[in-house]
């Protein structure tokens, strides 16, 4: 367990296929929606997959959505926290490059430029974080070590993904990695996405943005605001065994995790529940599910785990930060949200599923988790905050 500053998350801010706010999100989430539906748009009926979870609240032709998404996210944290953004650093997580509507039409925009765009505003330390499905975890573990460490008080974090483009649902689709619209359950979009089911078939992709505060126990009591809760702990890894695919035992995932709960000075068998990657591919989840099995010991039976991809889809870069803000609320309130969609757990998937409801726990501590293409995992601990 690393000493020094206790670090506290005082502002969350969320644009997401369930939720333009992090209340929505929240009661989304517990109430098992889901925002897969069919794409109608750029002809997505030629591609082998149509499904995703599109941003209702800010339309797919709003000129440089990317940035539009990401800065609602900040500005809600921001708002949330009652911080001005010039005295807040930036770790903010990148996904693919984007396909953007301008006053010309459609254009091709690097990931770098809307960051670029963004940490304009912001004080110092600046940092883009480009870690695949991991970036968002990774960007909030980053500002913690540099706030623990003192040598930061406040920094915003998260990360923002658009990755509804036929560019990409074709690359995904070309990787094996998506839900073919023809082997929809039932023929029913909601049920596409079904992480750790014995019929899942794959991800679906989404856009989103989601944004958290972090800043010292001492800078929030200075300012006299409330914290949601705390951060204890981060742990990475790069497992480096294929770019598509985990190691089927799961081993980089699990020492990412082993390292977050070292760094949180914490026993497996304490976490009271763990907010999952879970996306619904076949390798995927069960790499997840030994590694999580190996990580939990005696404790995996007893240990409830969730993930909200069956609903939400997966956002990529955004995805570790729309996760940690669910998973700050589970710490928070003890209610670990279900997992959409999961039904039968799969072979070889064996976990203390939350399935079909809510359920309400005595948990004030959570294990968040992302896991990237390339080996690149991330995994992060948040606490109930006590005085």
């Amino acid at each position: 367990m690393h000493k020094g500053k206790r670090v506290v998350v005082t502002g969350v801010g969320v644009i997401s296929p369930l939720g333009a706010s992090p209340c929505d999100l929240w009661d989304a989430v517990l109430e098992g929606r889901s925002a897969i539906r069919r794409l109608s748009h750029w002809e997505a009926n030629g591609l082998p997959s149509n499904l995703g979870a599109e941003v209702e609240a800010v339309p797919r032709t709003t000129p440089f959505r990317d940035r539009v998404m990401a800065e609602a996210a900040m500005d809600q944290a921001l708002s949330a926290a009652q911080l001005p953004v010039r005295e807040v650093g930036l770790f903010w997580g990148a996904g693919l490059d984007s396909y953007v509507g301008t006053a010309d039409g459609p254009r091709y925009r690097a990931a770098g430029d809307c960051f670029r765009e963004l940490a304009s505003r912001f004080g110092a330390p600046r940092r883009m974080v480009a870690t695949a499905c991991a970036s968002g975890t990774q960007a909030i573990g980053e500002a913690f070590r540099l706030i623990r460490s003192g040598r930061s008080e406040a920094c915003l974090a998260g990360g923002s993904s658009i990755m509804l483009h036929p560019l990409y649902i074709a690359g995904f689709s070309a990787l094996q990695a998506l839900v073919p619209s023809r082997e929809l359950l039932h023929d029913d979009p909601a049920a596409a996405c079904r992480p750790f089911d014995r019929k899942r078939r794959g991800l679906v992709l989404a856009d989103g943005a989601g944004a958290l505060v972090l800043e010292s126990l001492g800078s929030a009591e200075r300012r006299g605001v409330t914290p949601i809760a705390e951060v204890i702990g981060f742990g990475m890894s790069q497992d480096a065994y294929d770019l598509n695919r985990p190691p089927e035992d799961g081993h980089g995932a699990e020492l990412s995790m082993r390292r977050a709960l070292a760094d949180a000075g914490l026993e497996p068998e304490e976490l009271g529940a763990v907010n999952a990657h879970g996306t619904g591919t076949h390798a995927g989840d069960l790499a997840e599910a030994a590694a999580l099995r190996r990580l939990l010991g005696d404790a995996w039976p007893r240990t409830p785990v969730s993930s909200v991809k069956g609903g939400l889809g997966h956002a990529m870069a955004a995805a570790g930060a729309i996760e940690a803000i669910v998973a700050l609320r589970t710490a928070a309130t003890g209610v670990v949200p279900p997992t959409v969609n999961l039904s039968v757990p799969d072979e070889g998937c064996e976990l203390d599923h939350v399935m079909r409801e809510p359920r309400r726990t005595d948990a004030t501590t959570v294990l968040s988790v992302s896991f990237g293409m390339g080996g690149q995992n991330a995994s992060i601990v948040v606490r109930r905050f006590l005085e």
